[in-house]
């Protein structure tokens, strides 16, 4: 189709287990720091070091209901719901 979605400056609220982020369509900004993302880290793996990183995985991200609403609006639908599985997060954090 003709619209892009980005998603840019993203902020993570680790004690809620929220992503927050900027969306725009088609280069234009449709939403300021909106809740994008519910964090879910029952599945977090221990803490890996490999070097000079620290190396969390395995919380899963999943689509918070007002990306859920953006998302409908923008393409017209309803097939997108809250809870939606978007993948797992890896997060890399330079410790030396």
């Amino acid at each position: 189709g003709d619209t892009t979605v980005t998603l840019e400056n993203f902020v993570v609220n680790p004690g809620s287990s929220k992503l927050y982020g900027d969306v725009l369509v088609n280069g234009k900004v449709a939403a300021a720091n909106a809740y994008l993302f519910e964090l879910w880290g029952g599945t977090l793996k221990p803490l890996q070091l490999e070097g000079n990183d620290a190396i969390l995985t395995g919380t899963t991200v999943h689509i918070s209901q007002d990306a859920a609403d953006l998302l409908n609006k923008t393409f017209g639908t309803d097939a997108v719901k809250r809870g939606l599985l978007v993948g797992t997060a890896t997060i890399t954090a330079q410790i030396k």
